[in-house]
């Protein structure tokens, strides 16, 4: 497979690009520690490329998850590990962080109230508040 690195190599390529994404400090700090067990493990397994089987063989031994991650319900304890193997498995693959997807629809103004909220809108941008917020914010 062309695509494939050493995982010491996809593992410094994936935070330097968190790093170029602007993930905060805390989160680069996160990944990185996770990834040296992930890379420490490998090295146990006389592994020197990563690849899904890898992955889910370390999340098996290491957190004893047992479920196929892809086709059922993530355990809540365990999904920012899972979505940190996910990470090094896409960013080996596409080249690239896939972002985690927006799960909620913009949230659609009534017409008798558009006028309003979209001023409140403006305000609320004005005054930097967080977008993430806003939703509940207008829904209020």
């Amino acid at each position: 497979m062309e695509n494939q690195f050493l995982i010491e190599e996809l593992v410094s390529k994936v935070l330097t690009e968190l790093e170029r994404l602007n993930y905060s400090n805390n989160t680069i700090s996160g990944y990185r520690s996770f990834y040296k067990k992930v890379i420490k493990f490998a090295e146990e397994k006389d592994e020197v490329y990563f690849s899904e089987s890898l992955g889910r063989l370390f999340l098996e031994e290491t957190y004893n998850l047992t479920i196929d991650y892809f086709k059922e319900a993530m355990p809540q304890r365990l999904k920012s590990h899972i979505r940190k193997i996910r990470v090094l498995g896409d960013f080996q693959l596409h080249g690239v962080i896939i972002r985690r997807i927006i799960k909620k629809p913009e949230y659609i103004k009534p017409p008798q109230f558009e006028k309003e909220l979209t001023a409140y809108e403006k305000e609320c941008e004005m005054n930097e508040y967080s977008k993430r917020g806003l939703r509940t914010r207008m829904q209020r």
